[in-house]
């Protein structure tokens, strides 16, 4: 897999929340591109700061990141675009300190219209969230 955004590249804000390597509460993730697949994937664990039920990882910091690498999907095809709508669907919690990755591409482009796809999954490779989203071209 490769970099998405090698270090010396200029293609990410550095003030995003997600993958901004300037924000001081930022997760300051990187991203890569497999080309055999042709997804952007991302791993991280979550602090008991994300937590929503007690040991539980809050909803919303999976759905944030499901966005993201779909989001990133977008960019590695050369297309910037904005979140449209997303559907999340979640399978089995993800525990605070529990390593996952997120899986994203793209499926479908139509017009300015982008349908795309991403993953949360365990270590073991266990469907923990799914999701579809439509994004709108920038520009």
């Amino acid at each position: 897999m490769k970099p998405l955004f090698p270090s010396d590249s200029s293609g990410s804000y550095q003030g995003c929340f997600v993958c901004g390597k300037e924000n001081a509460q930022g997760l300051k993730l990187d991203f890569f591109h497999d080309e055999e697949t042709d997804e952007v994937s991302t791993r991280c664990s979550f602090p008991p700061t994300a937590q929503g039920y007690e040991g539980v990882v809050h909803g919303g910091f999976i759905s944030m990141l499901l966005d993201e690498v779909m989001a990133k999907a977008c960019l590695q095809k050369k297309m910037p675009a904005v979140t449209g709508k997303i559907e999340v669907r979640f399978k089995k919690p993800v525990h605070v300190e529990e390593e996952v990755e997120f899986r994203g591409r793209v499926l479908e482009v139509r017009g300015k219209k982008i349908i795309a796809e991403a993953r949360c999954l365990s270590r073991a490779g266990e469907g923990r969230a799914l999701a579809e989203g439509l994004f709108i071209r920038a520009g």
